[in-house]
C-alpha cells in the first residue's frame, strides 16, 4: 500500500482545519495538504487542475456536512458531475461535528463515501482512512 500524500479539507471552520493540517502532518511531515473554507472553491479546483493525466496519487478529502455556502452533500452532489477518472482519484471522508443518526446513515450508504469520522480528527482516523485508499 502506497501512503497517501496529497490531502483536502473542506470545512467552513477555520480551527478545525488546522486541527486537521496538524493531524495529516503528524501522519506525514510531506504531505501536500489543502484546506479550504469555501466548498465552492475546493470543487472549482478541483474541476479546474484535476486532471486524470496530471494526478498520479490518490487524494484523500476530508468534507464537513454543515457548511453555510454548500452543504457536504452538495459538494458530493456536484462532485459526481465530474469525470469519472478523476472521481477515481479521490477517496472521501465524511468529517463533522453532527451526532444525526440520519448523515452517519446516508454517509455509510453513499457510494462516494469511504467513511465517516467525528471532529477533530485524529491521527487514528488518518491512519484508519489511509489503510483504505
Amino acid at each position: 500500500m502506497k501512503k497517501p500524500t496529497h490531502f483536502i479539507v473542506v470545512d467552513d471552520n477555520r480551527t478545525s482545519n488546522l486541527i486537521c493540517e496538524y493531524a495529516i502532518r503528524k501522519f506525514s511531515a510531506e504531505a501536500e495538504i489543502e484546506l479550504f473554507t469555501d466548498p465552492g472553491v475546493a470543487l472549482d479546483k478541483i474541476k479546474n487542475e484535476y486532471r486524470p493525466d496530471n494526478v498520479d496519487d490518490i487524494t484523500v478529502l476530508f468534507l464537513d456536512l454543515n457548511m453555510p455556502s454548500m452543504t457536504g452533500w452538495d459538494f458530493l452532489d456536484a462532485f459526481n458531475d465530474l469525470s469519472e477518472e478523476v472521481r477515481n482519484k479521490f477517496i472521501i471522508y465524511i468529517l463533522t461535528s453532527s451526532v444525526d443518526e440520519r448523515d452517519k446513515e446516508k454517509a455509510r450508504t453513499h457510494p462516494m463515501v469511504s467513511g465517516f469520522y467525528s471532529k477533530p480528527l485524529t491521527l487514528p482516523n488518518i491512519i484508519q482512512a489511509c489503510l483504505v485508499s
